[in-house]
């Protein structure tokens, strides 16, 4: 778990240093941040945080958020993210994901 919520704050970081439109930095951020807040939860299960979000996932996470940041990568690529932290958002915290 320990991990998992370094990896959180190296993407926080790398988005920071990123010269991303400030609106998308700022909805990258947001989801990154309720993503920490999950990983806090008590009710999370091992299964949850080996499985479907285990650390091969968040390493997975970490590398594309160092292509995105680090080419300054647009369109797709940021889309991709999103959607791919949504994902781990759901699996996280099933109905507390959703806004």
């Amino acid at each position: 778990m320990d991990h998992q919520y370094s990896i959180i704050n190296q993407c926080l970081q790398l988005l920071k240093q990123s010269d991303l439109p400030t609106i998308k930095k700022l909805r990258v951020e947001i989801q990154l941040i309720q993503m920490k807040r999950l990983l806090l939860n008590d009710r999370l299960t091992n299964d949850m945080v080996t499985g479907a979000c285990g650390e091969d996932v968040f390493e997975g996470l970490l590398n594309q958020m160092r292509r995105i940041c680090g080419e300054g990568s647009q369109g797709d690529a940021l889309t991709d993210l999103m959607e791919r932290i949504g994902g781990m958002l759901t699996e996280l915290g099933g109905e507390h994901a959703h806004h």
